[in-house]
């Protein structure tokens, strides 16, 4: 039941890391869907046909083959990205929202989506 419990926080983690990477260069009303693949990683697909992948590095930082972006957990639990414009909070109903006030949140398929 932990091992269930902790990877679906994995898992909405690092949707929450692409969403913090990709919302540099898409625009705020861009839907995506991200999947976490067989070896722990998250792929992500946009409407505008934009897709990639977000890696998990050593260090626990998520990096984006697609923009370059990194992405960090700070003390506080939120996701920054490498170049400071991008934060992503977990507000109390557990959605992750950005700045531009985009809202991921994990469906009933276990698919996290972005609006």
């Amino acid at each position: 039941m932990r091992a269930n419990t902790v990877a679906k926080h994995l898992m909405i983690a690092l949707a929450i890391a692409l969403l913090v990477l990709a919302s540099g260069w898409l625009p705020a009303q861009e839907n995506c869907t991200y999947r976490k693949d067989a070896l722990g990683n998250m792929r992500y697909q946009c409407d505008s046909g934009e897709q990639g992948t977000l890696r998990k590095d050593a260090f626990g930082h998520w990096n984006d083959n697609r923009t370059g972006n990194r992405y960090r957990k700070d003390s506080l639990g939120n996701y920054r990205s490498s170049d400071g414009e991008e934060v992503w909070r977990k507000d109390s109903l557990g959605n992750w929202r950005d700045r531009e006030g985009r809202r991921c949140r994990e469906d009933a398929l276990g698919q996290v989506i972005c609006r």
